[in-house]
């Protein structure tokens, strides 16, 4: 048992049920007392009522002899005090022996205590307070439980009085009965031993169900912490198996799911490198050409060897490829600048029409000249969208002069424009090379050139255009075949 936790459930648990077994113990042991001592009250009571209604019923069989009456007299007490009827101590004796009792009959005219053992003589005046009123609510008619009598007979004693009457009701006396309650402590030793050996099993059986479920329990913990340490080693693959409708079933699907994005991650990371690899090496070799250039021509000019009549083609050279440079460096910019989230556009709600009655009149010229035709074919009179004028015209013109440049020459550009769904749908198709569908996956990628195309550029342009309708949430869609010729879609969300 390596795990902490698991020691930790253990020990709770086990805790647990002896703080339960301590407490369920008291609690039996004290409302088992208190309701054995009450209900023995009651039954003392109600057998009390009974004794006193057969001895007042038949009083004459219980009056008591000479030797009764000899005895009180030798006590002090002559004929004139001994007011009342006194009952035969050999009466009380018998009923003491049947009911296993220890009964005293209290004469009201005088006070008089008989007891099978009359010559234990026992006087009200010598009683405490509380056994005086006992007797009292007795002589009054009243029946009534007590311990009060504990000095007399111990703390093991209850003790029960009850009114006496005679034929007409009259109450002449009180009858009092003592007994033990010793088989309540035999009894709750007995309640005591037999929770002892059940708390003892129930800890033990506890203890063992409290490590069988601990270790179900912490189980799939482990598990996930091999998970943990795999993720932290850079695994992304591994899966925690767990299938559980609980906490730690929605924590092993969290890691899962963290799993799932780590390695999503760590593979998009991968391409971002190979795409930041491959830009390097794409404006390396971008740049390579004009710097070559340049240096060449400068290297001619500085040496002199260049003939006088020659010196303004060389300047023409050089003003040429500054041109490109300028004009890469300024894509590039432009590039960087409208991936940055921060960078600002100035939105508005524009005329889808009027931005591609624009872009395509911008581009009429190098269709004319290259003999390809643009064809508008507009749905709407006007469309007003959320957006930025010059960026939406800007990604409309590079798509359309890309569809220019690529189309056979004598073909035609058209240019679609309806609704469907909510939705703007903008097509620009041409007729021309097909592209594969490897290609399209790429040609939005910086830098990247469709194989076999003899067109020049630095491959900024579509990446350009695609970063513009992210910004606008504006999905672009490319297919490429035989029937319809090469169709460039954009889905726009109309306000």
């Amino acid at each position: 048992m390596k795990s902490k936790i698991t020691k930790k459930l253990i020990l709770y648990f086990i805790l647990i049920m002896l703080l339960n077994s301590i407490l369920a113990g008291g609690i039996f042991i004290y409302l088992g007392q208190r309701n054995y001592v009450n209900s023995y009250k009651i039954n003392l009571s109600e057998r009390l009522e009974n004794i006193s209604k057969a001895i007042s019923e038949n009083s004459d069989l219980f009056l008591g002899n000479e030797d009764t009456t000899s005895y009180m007299m030798g006590r002090g007490m002559n004929q004139g005090h001994m007011r009342g009827m006194h009952y035969s101590s050999r009466y009380i004796d018998w009923m003491n022996e049947v009911l296993d009792s220890n009964i005293w009959i209290i004469n009201k005219d005088d006070n008089v205590f008989q007891r099978g053992n009359y010559r234990n003589v026992i006087l009200y005046e010598n009683l405490s307070l509380d056994e005086k009123l006992v007797i009292d609510r007795a002589l009054m008619g009243e029946t009534v439980t007590t311990e009060s009598f504990s000095d007399i007979f111990g703390s093991d004693f209850i003790s029960a009085a009850a009114p006496m009457t005679d034929n007409s009701g009259n109450i002449i006396g009180a009858i009092l009965i003592h007994e033990s309650i010793s088989t309540m402590d035999n009894f709750m030793t007995s309640a005591n031993y037999i929770l002892s050996i059940s708390a003892i099993l129930g800890i033990a059986l506890a203890s063992i169900l409290a490590v069988v479920f601990a270790n179900k329990f912490i189980r799939p913990l482990k598990r996930l912490d091999k998970i943990a340490k795999d993720l932290i080693q850079g695994d992304y693959n591994v899966k925690t198996d767990i299938v559980q409708d609980d906490e730690i079933g929605d924590l092993a699907k969290n890691i899962d799911e963290l799993s799932i994005r780590l390695e999503k991650s760590r593979i998009e990371n991968e391409n971002l490198d190979i795409m930041r690899n491959d830009f390097m090496s794409n404006i390396s070799h971008e740049l390579k050409t004009p710097v070559t250039v340049m240096k060449g021509s400068l290297e001619a000019l500085v040496e002199g060897v260049i003939k006088d009549d020659e010196i303004s083609d060389y300047h023409n050279i050089l003003y040429k490829e500054v041109g490109v440079l300028e004009r890469l460096v300024g894509e590039l910019m432009e590039l960087n600048s409208i991936k940055n989230l921060n960078f600002p556009m100035n939105f508005s709600q524009e005329d889808l029409v009027s931005i591609l009655e624009d872009a395509s009149r911008s581009q009429r010229i190098i269709g004319e000249e290259k003999n390809v035709k643009l064809e508008l074919d507009i749905k709407d009179s006007y469309l007003m969208i959320n957006g930025d004028y010059t960026r939406l015209r800007q990604m409309f013109i590079t798509v359309i002069n890309n569809a220019i440049k690529f189309s056979y020459e004598g073909e035609k550009v058209s240019i679609r424009e309806y609704q469907k769904n909510s939705h703007a749908i903008v097509q620009i198709i041409n007729r021309g090379n097909l592209i594969e569908e490897s290609e399209i996956e790429n040609m939005f990628v910086s830098f990247y050139r469709i194989r076999g195309t003899e067109e020049k550029g630095f491959g900024l342009g579509l990446a350009i255009a695609k970063e513009i309708a992210l910004r606008h949430n504006i999905t672009i869609n490319v297919k490429s075949d035989m029937v319809t010729g090469t169709i460039f879609e954009f889905v726009i969300p109309i306000n």
